[in-house]
């Protein structure tokens, strides 16, 4: 080993530095530490652009787990979709058809609990309670399924059925034609507020009006100082429907009718500020809103939309 001297400022000559135990373990304790951040830095900067075989296969699975639960996620929200979709539906048979609430609890309030649950979850099994999720909900739609179907075997055998109102009196696939609503609405000639029995179609002038239920042909008048070309058709189980402001009638009192059937066309006749069909559902001698009888010819989100546009206050067109 080379020795090590030391200048002497009061000799002015070189010493030999001799080394003593504590010198060696202060110079050890420093080399020791100078090593040891040397490795936590490489260890570090390895971990930072490389994996380990087993970190390799750890991300791997967390990946494949990542788009199972996403798959299984968006699976789970469009059975819920259906599921309450088809609560709609079944409610609005019961309400209309047998004139009770739908005794089904809602499938969308069951599961509510365990999707806050499963938040609190490992990955895996996260991924298991959602498709735990998924199995039961496809079980509820099943059960709803078979109750749907044997609901529409019953009607097909009950004619009673065939005579409810439940169907649009003019052409109004998108929804567009329905200008004014059931309810308080605000009167074109008198600008108050009044209670608007029906609703209000617009439709090209002569456009066909149909029947919405098998029914016979009441009454057939012109009031020439409020609804105009009037027909009023006579359902079962108590129903009555209104077509008013026609520009012609095509029934007479006494003829019988089927849903479907053209009954007259759309005009301006009578009080009325432009072509329309203003349209009556009665039960029991009551007018009752249209809008709930409409359940044959739309959807769910139809019938959503309706209400939606029901909510709002408009004029009427007569």
């Amino acid at each position: 080993m080379a020795k090590k001297f030391k200048f002497n400022h009061e000799t002015l000559d070189f010493d030999e530095v001799r080394s003593t135990v504590l010198g060696f373990v202060r110079q050890g304790m420093v080399w020791l530490l100078v090593g040891l951040l040397f490795l936590v830095g490489y260890y570090a900067l390895f971990a930072q652009f490389f994996s380990t075989p087993q970190e390799q296969r750890l991300a791997e699975v967390n990946h494949t787990l990542s788009d199972a639960y996403q798959k299984l996620l968006g699976q789970h929200e469009q059975i819920q979709k259906l599921v309450g979709d088809m609560e709609l539906k079944d409610a609005d048979i019961y309400r209309h058809i047998f004139e009770t609430e739908s005794p089904y609890i809602s499938a969308a309030a069951e599961e509510k609990s365990d999707l806050i649950a499963i938040e609190r979850t490992d990955n895996i099994t996260l991924t298991r309670q959602t498709k735990s999720g998924i199995d039961r909900l496809d079980s509820i739609i099943s059960r709803q399924t078979a109750r749907l179907k044997n609901l529409v075997e019953q009607a097909q055998g009950n004619p009673s059925l065939q005579s409810m109102p439940a169907s649009q009196p003019v052409h109004n696939n998108d929804l567009r034609r329905i200008a004014a609503t059931y309810g308080m609405r605000i009167h074109p000639f008198y600008k108050v507020f009044k209670m608007h029995s029906g609703i209000d179609f617009t439709a090209p002038l002569g456009a066909d009006v149909y029947a919405t239920g098998n029914a016979a042909v009441e009454s057939v008048h012109n009031n020439l100082r409020s609804s105009g070309i009037t027909v009023t058709l006579s359902h079962s189980n108590g129903y009555s429907t209104t077509y008013a402001h026609l520009l012609k009638a095509n029934v007479s009192p006494g003829a019988k009718v089927k849903r479907g059937d053209v009954i007259g066309l759309v005009g301006n006749s009578g009080r009325s500020t432009a072509p329309h069909l203003h349209y009556e559902v009665h039960k029991d001698d009551h007018t009752v809103n249209p809008m709930h009888y409409f359940f044959k010819d739309i959807t769910p989100e139809d019938y959503q939309m309706l209400m939606r546009i029901a909510a709002s206050k408009g004029q009427s067109f007569d």
